[in-house]
């Protein structure tokens, strides 16, 4: 309701500050100028902020391969899943994870067959730092588009070796949103 009477509040003061220039010449106006979009990252140069980086996905209703996400302060996220009639270390039957961030303007994908499965890649053990590109921007993935605020899907998907003896699939999946926070 507050957001309802803000937005009314702001139509009404436009209104009347329309009203009040007379009609002002548009030739008294500056002309347009370009503008980048706003790039995402923390101010004291740490990986952009992020809105449920840390969500509670798991592969649900599988009697075998158990999976979920982690965060990786540095680089986001990483996976971690494995087959527990083949071990109980991260990877352990594991054929590979296919992370997706879907969003405005961008599709990352990135398949990962090493544990441990970052979601930038990396073999190290906290999945490394976030890319970055010539101008110090973050961007998604190595050589990809620098990271923006704004709501992204993410969609992790884990093969196994074999099939799930509760679901009769290779495979587990699921979903959650993020949110980029600008400075």
């Amino acid at each position: 309701m507050a957001l309802r009477l803000r937005y009314w509040v702001g139509l009404v003061v436009l209104a009347v500050g329309l009203a009040a220039c007379g009609g002002a010449a548009e030739g008294a106006l500056p002309p347009p100028v370009a503008t980048s979009p706003p790039v995402a990252g923390q101010g004291d140069d740490g990986p952009p902020d992020v809105d449920n980086d840390a969500p509670a996905g798991e592969c649900e209703n599988t009697a075998n391969i158990l999976s979920r996400v982690d965060r990786a302060p540095a680089a986001l996220l990483r996976a971690v899943a494995l087959d527990n009639r083949a071990g109980n270390d991260d990877g352990d039957g594991i054929v590979g994870v296919r992370f997706a961030i879907i969003g405005d303007n961008l599709a990352f994908t990135n398949v990962e067959e090493d544990a441990p499965y970052c979601i930038f890649g990396s073999n190290e053990a906290d999945c490394g730092m976030w890319p970055r590109d010539d101008q110090g921007r973050y961007t998604w993935g190595a050589g990809g588009p620098v990271v923006t605020p704004g709501h992204y899907d993410v969609f992790v998907e884990v093969f196994a070796a074999q099939a799930d003896s509760a679901t009769g699939s290779d495979t587990c999946d699921w979903r959650f949103g993020i949110e980029v926070i600008g400075d």
